[in-house]
């Protein structure tokens, strides 16, 4: 990451604050020691002090600075002269993610004047008597850094092709264990999978980028400088097809052995452990960061030759390195959270319950270390799919009790983040609907009120901690408009 800092405030014996005789140079020169010591790993350009209006120099900096990752403009000294207010106004204004740091008793005027011009662009304030606030701006500008350049690949369909020979293969082992009546439903497969609706135009409410796939993958690239790749859902398949049983075996039975209950079959949870195995081919064939498969209509389709929880259970843990039913607003959230957080996020539908002010969080594929890569790992049970019912495999968590947690959801479409805020009651364990219930204490009719459906959908993306201040700076720095749904 490459950051340019530039320095405002007034000659050295003008008179004006901090005092006559400040050492401006020295003060520059501290600051990006220290910068250089404590982040090794990013790259500190520039220095300059800007003392007046100094076309020449502005003009300068604006050229150094168009391939910029970030901006420090620390405010250091006030005096008569509007001219280094003006400079730093125009540089902000190139639209580079910008911290605007005032020194206290030293740029106070200037500070709140450049502030005033610029809040509604991408500028975080800081505003402290010394600069050890910094640090922790500067490491959430270099989360949202590493970002960039960031792939996901996203396997769906664009042309309603049904392969109900797929369906069947994909139930086989289910079907050996399933009740008459189940049977009679199952054996009328090929009807069940012409007759299922399935959603190429943006209905589902997961699919927010096949309304408009160009201005999404343009938003995407200018925001975030991330990468949408598109490929047939055939391949995953063909993958599937060779992946080695032994190898699939073992990481299935990593995952038995860790559960403290199995109830779903363990050819099943083998078959899921071959799709994980066939999905991480996939991201290595194409060098991705991350993937999402559109399950149900992959499933139904007869394009999935497993269901996916188990795969995506592992993938999350893994550093948010997957996500269901081809919803890249919910993945692009999810790495968000990961930047920032360092934290797996569970992705999720959920349910309002205004009568105790609860929402319950709701998945059939759910990370298990909640608190990060070296975190311990929650338990969980393997069992059946929650909707399917009969069939698959999923993962059934136990959250912790008591733990405050942060929801987002990211709107790429429209550049908007929500966000909201809770504590952990507890886990509901009821066999309708997805299996995994996390069950929320916050603002329930606040979020009903302020819902907005149409741009942040139905699925939510959840974080243990309260991580509310860190994901609002991240979003101002991107340009992102935060709504807060449970204000």
């Amino acid at each position: 990451m490459r950051i340019y800092n530039v320095f405002v405030g007034k000659p050295q014996w003008e008179g004006g604050w901090p005092y006559v005789g400040f050492d401006n140079e020295a003060l520059i020169r501290n600051t990006l020691e220290k910068l250089k010591e404590k982040f090794p790993n990013i790259e500190f350009l520039g220095g300059e002090m800007l003392e007046k209006y100094d076309k020449n120099l502005i003009e300068k900096i604006k050229i150094e600075i168009k391939e910029i990752d970030g901006l420090i403009v620390y405010v250091i000294g006030q005096y008569g002269d509007e001219g280094p207010i003006n400079a730093a106004i125009e540089l902000i204004e190139q639209g580079i993610p910008t911290i605007l740091v005032n020194y206290i008793f030293g740029g106070d005027t200037y500070f709140i004047r450049i502030y005033e011009k610029v809040k509604n662009l991408k500028v975080l304030p800081i505003s402290s008597i010394d600069f050890e606030d910094l640090d922790w701006a500067i490491n959430i500008m270099y989360g949202i850094y590493k970002l960039r350049g960031k792939k996901i690949l996203n396997y769906t369909l664009d042309k309603d092709i049904r392969n109900p020979h797929g369906l069947k293969e994909l139930l086989k082992y289910d079907m050996e264990e399933m009740s008459e009546e189940a049977l009679k439903f199952f054996e009328k497969m090929e009807d069940f999978a012409y007759r299922s609706y399935i959603d190429l135009t943006g209905i589902d409410q997961a699919h927010q980028w096949r309304r408009d796939e160009e201005k999404y993958k343009k938003n995407l690239a200018e925001i975030f400088g991330i990468e949408m790749i598109r490929h047939n859902p055939k391949e995953i398949l063909e993958e599937y097809s060779k992946i080695n049983e032994i190898e699939a075996k073992e990481i299935a039975n990593k995952w038995i052995k860790n559960a403290i209950r199995v109830s779903a079959i363990t050819n099943v949870i083998i078959n899921e452990a071959k799709l994980y195995l066939a999905l991480k081919k996939l991201m290595e064939k194409y060098k991705a960061d991350a993937i999402t498969i559109d399950c149900g209509t992959l499933l139904i389709t007869g394009f999935l030759p497993a269901f996916p929880c188990l795969a995506m259970h592992e993938l999350m843990n893994e550093g948010s390195k997957g996500g269901p039913e081809s919803d890249m607003d919910s993945l692009i959230s999810s790495l968000f959270c990961w930047y920032i957080a360092n934290r797996p996020s569970y992705i999720s539908n959920h349910c309002i319950d205004l009568k105790n002010n609860r929402v319950i969080y709701l998945h059939c594929c759910v990370p298990s270390k909640l608190y990060g890569p070296n975190g311990p790992a929650q338990k969980y049970e393997i069992t059946r799919h929650g909707e399917g019912h009969f069939l698959g495999a999923s993962i059934l968590l136990d959250f912790p009790i008591g733990e405050n947690v942060t929801t987002i959801k990211i709107s790429v479409l429209d550049r908007k983040i929500a966000i909201r805020s809770g504590k952990i009651l507890g886990t509901i364990r009821d066999e309708r609907a997805c299996l995994s219930k996390l069950l929320v204490e916050t603002n329930a009719r606040k979020i009903l009120e302020n819902y907005d459906f149409k741009t942040f959908g139905w699925h939510r993306v959840t974080i243990l901690g309260d991580w509310r201040k860190e994901i609002i700076v991240a979003a101002k720095l991107l340009g992102l408009t935060i709504v807060e749904e449970d204000i």
